[in-house]
């Protein structure tokens, strides 16, 4: 079953976290929205650190990391990103900082899958970057239209991620929200009842992609709209897809639903048609090719006969000097070194 951003654990999570904050720092909600940066950097129980952006990638859905091995704790945060961007990021780090520290919420983790942790940090970030009556007067509580997702981008100080966060928590069909840069890589997703096209994943040859970016030109919030698209994945695609694109800020932001598209008169669910599968995969952590014949439930992603899949590489990583893998509290600023090997 694909992980649904929106199931009752990560919303009942969200929920405990904003509780959690308001019980430890009252009154704060208002600060971080204005200027989470600013405000966390007064919280000695925390360090902000900027780094460089690929020593950020411990494995989050945004540019950044959590540093539970450092004293104090670290919100990492890629440095070249932008101050919006920065905001959600930042945030993200925090909800996982709550997770970490909060026994009431490392609990309720205990027998949750392992997705529900990232997806609680992005749903916590835009919550709070976010006012429901901000969202409610962009969305009219209905699947947004990509034009919509633009608009609350517009009107807001958040990131293109955040108001992605946002949108999909609005979806009424299994769907995606997705933010793609100019050539067409996933830069953003998140998604419910189907898996998320992965982070830096090129999905430029699905339908509405290839469609708008023949629009280069177009006015940020005109729509680009197709019949029939995909999400494509290492192993497979999944379709067909109602899909709306539409430009932001020099990003396309997308909107793919299974029915009940906004923007169609009539869009009834379809049968899903037969795709491309992959014969193979490789392991990054085994470091072998292996026939991609099991599919991991959480992540999408093709299992080796070891058990890994893109969960794993989240939480391990290999040793590029003894070769062993070891949990990423390991490697210190998210190098590829572990501790032991320095």
């Amino acid at each position: 079953m694909a992980p649904d951003r929106n199931s009752a654990a990560v919303t009942a999570q969200v929920k405990a976290m904003l509780r959690v904050l308001g019980q430890q720092r009252p009154d704060s909600v208002e600060r971080l929205c204005a200027d989470a940066l600013a405000e966390l950097e007064g919280w000695p129980e925390i360090r902000v650190r900027l780094v460089d952006e690929h020593v950020g990638a411990g494995g989050c859905s945004v540019a950044g990391s959590y540093g539970d091995d450092a004293d104090p704790p670290e919100l990492r945060v890629a440095r070249s990103a932008s101050h919006r961007r920065c905001q959600f990021t930042v945030l993200h780090e925090l909800g996982h900082h709550l997770q970490n520290t909060s026994f009431e919420l490392a609990e309720n983790l205990l027998t949750a899958a392992d997705w529900v942790e990232d997806a609680a940090c992005d749903r916590f970030a835009a919550r709070i970057l976010l006012p429901d009556e901000l969202v409610a007067a962009c969305f009219a509580e209905a699947t947004p239209t990509a034009g919509d997702v633009v608009r609350l981008y517009q009107a807001s100080t958040a990131s293109r991620a955040a108001c992605v966060v946002r949108a999909a928590e609005h979806l009424r069909s299994p769907g995606a929200v997705v933010l793609y840069d100019a050539a067409g890589i996933v830069s953003f997703a998140a998604a419910q009842g189907v898996y998320p096209p992965a982070r830096g994943s090129d999905q430029v040859h699905t339908a509405l992609v290839a469609a708008a970016l023949r629009g280069l030109d177009r006015a940020d919030g005109a729509a680009v709209t197709v019949d029939a698209t995909t999400i494509r994945y290492r192993t497979h695609d999944h379709g067909p897809l109602y899909g709306q694109a539409a430009w932001c800020d020099g990003y396309l932001v997308a909107v793919l639903v299974e029915h009940h598209a906004p923007w169609e008169p009539f869009s009834p669910t379809r049968s899903p048609a037969e795709f491309r599968s992959a014969a193979s995969a490789d392991c990054a952590i085994c470091d072998e090719t292996f026939p991609a014949t099991d599919v991991c439930a959480a992540c999408g992603e093709p299992r080796c006969p070891s058990g890994h899949c893109a969960c794993t590489q989240r939480r391990e990583r290999r040793c590029d000097r003894c070769f062993l893998s070891w949990g990423m509290s390991r490697f210190p600023d998210g190098g590829t070194t572990c501790i032991d090997c320095l």
